[in-house]
């Protein structure tokens, strides 16, 4: 599916005149898996949102190992937080599968931050969901063990009982702060209990009620 401007959360509500003036700003391209979009450190002069397909963020360690950070899906704008200060892009993210993506001038989303009070009250509250996010994660890392971390991962994403593995285990144990042998055993383990099925490139939830009670969640309420 290939979203628009009008489906990201930040630009909600905003009306047909804006939308269509930030279109024409727009550069839309498209790009095949494996493209980078974006390089950690260099400027971010251009908001990038993805319309359509899936990205990998990612940060290179001092041994020159990629740390997945996460893995992002359409519609999504990357480096919010860079473009409001006139930062670096904090992550590399490369297409997983064939994108498509609009850049937007950084001068254009500060004037029409400054022009739509509604625009940036929406971008606060997505910047403090992802701030929650990473608090949440942080805490787990510290004081959670592995299944437990593993298992609430798992029941986050579970609506539909088919949770994709797009990055495999090691994009999920970078993701929680553990090793792919970790994440492995962790699921195993939820497997031989009758909680998951292990299946190629996902994870199918069968007992979701047994792994919100081992990682402390309630029980996530399942999509048709």
């Amino acid at each position: 599916m290939t979203y628009t401007l009008a489906d990201l959360p930040m630009f909600g509500g905003l009306g047909d005149g804006r939308l269509d003036g930030l279109a024409t700003l727009s550069r839309r391209r498209r790009y095949p898996a494996g493209q980078v979009l974006c390089t950690e450190g260099d400027p971010a002069e251009h908001l990038i949102v993805l319309l359509e397909g899936r990205v990998r963020a990612g940060r290179v360690s001092a041994e020159g190992k990629e740390v997945v950070l996460a893995v992002e899906e359409a519609p999504v704008a990357f480096d919010k937080t860079a473009l409001l200060v006139d930062g670096p892009h904090r992550a590399t993210r490369t297409a997983m599968t064939a994108v498509e993506v609009a850049y937007l001038p950084r001068s254009a989303v500060l004037e029409l931050l400054a022009a739509e009070p509604s625009v940036a009250a929406r971008l606060l509250r997505t910047l403090a969901a992802t701030v929650r996010d990473l608090d949440e994660r942080l805490t787990d890392a510290a004081v959670r063990d592995v299944p437990s971390r593993v298992a609430t991962w798992l029941v986050r994403r579970c609506a539909t009982g088919r949770v994709p593995l797009h990055a495999g285990q090691a994009g999920l144990g970078a993701e929680i702060g553990a090793t792919r042998v970790s994440v492995n055993r962790a699921l195993r383990g939820f497997e031989r209990r009758g909680m998951i099925e292990i299946r190629a490139g996902e994870v199918v939830v069968l007992d979701p009620r047994a792994l919100s009670r081992l990682a402390a969640l309630p029980v996530p309420e399942r999509v048709s």
